[in-house]
């Protein structure tokens, strides 16, 4: 059985360098073709690096992939990570790139090697996670309170160029301002950011929207994120520390359609 990368990520969010091993180093033409069809047009430039472990965080779960640099040991071969993917069978973490300069592959299995993700980025998408989930938790207080009708939340994007949560049943326009006033509320609560590892029983008990919920492949626990005193959601993206961290969000829109309610932001 192939070794699973393991995601550091998941456990030290905090890290933006990282070393590990190189497990695999080939040109994507050598894979599958379901593995080769997650980037486009791949050339012979393009290779897919598989470590025994990743700070990067892999695409998924309505977050943009993580990228930047895997060198060598003495920095003398740089490797640029365009995006970080899931195999379509198996556990190990495809990272797809370029070496820079182009050069024959410089990098052999078991050597150490320094992972270096785009700290802007995961900033900026951090940010932009967490704010996702305060945005859910201020639509669930408010259908709650009465202020909203019932509603059923359904999925979420944390892209900065489509952020947005969805509901299922329909939010009128004019409780945008509810809505904005509860969420200022929340981020201003500065309400600590925890991560939690629960059995499928307890998760689908304690998390909201988790009716549907199943463990990924091999794993007995599955990874909760918990805004104290709002509620929690299974989820295995990046965040950060408490909710005053995201900043500003700003509710954009809501739009209705066919049922279902979608609420747009972004962070400022």
């Amino acid at each position: 059985m192939a070794t699973r990368t393991k995601l550091v990520y998941q456990d030290q969010q905090e890290l933006r360098e990282y070393t590990s091993k190189v497990l695999s180093i080939n040109p994507v033409t050598t894979l599958p073709e379901a593995d080769q069809a997650l980037i486009k047009d791949p050339t012979e430039n393009d290779h897919v690096l598989i470590t025994d472990e990743t700070i990067f965080y892999v695409q998924g779960g309505g977050q943009p992939t993580d990228t930047g640099t895997i060198t060598d040991s003495k920095c003398k071969h740089t490797f640029e990570v365009q995006s970080v993917r899931h195999p379509a069978t198996g556990h190990q973490i495809l990272h797809f790139g370029r070496f820079n300069p182009p050069t024959p592959i410089p990098f052999s299995v078991g050597d150490e090697i320094k992972q270096n993700i785009d700290a802007e980025k995961r900033e900026l998408y951090s940010r932009l996670h967490t704010a996702g989930h305060v945005l859910g938790f201020a639509i669930n207080q408010l259908s709650r309170e009465g202020v909203l009708p019932s509603l059923t939340e359904s999925k979420a994007s944390h892209y900065p160029d489509s952020a947005a949560v969805e509901f299922g049943g329909l939010i009128d326009g004019k409780h945008k301002a509810a809505i904005q006033a509860k969420t200022d509320e929340f981020v201003k609560s500065a309400a600590k950011v925890n991560i939690h590892y629960w059995p499928l029983e307890e998760l689908k008990k304690k998390c909201t929207g988790a009716e549907d919920f199943v463990l990924p492949d091999g794993e007995e626990l599955g990874r909760v994120v918990e805004m104290e005193g709002m509620g929690s959601y299974p989820c295995g993206g990046t965040h950060v520390r408490d909710c005053s961290l995201v900043g500003k969000i700003e509710v954009k829109k809501i739009s209705r359609s066919k049922g279902v309610s979608r609420v747009s932001y972004r962070v400022v």
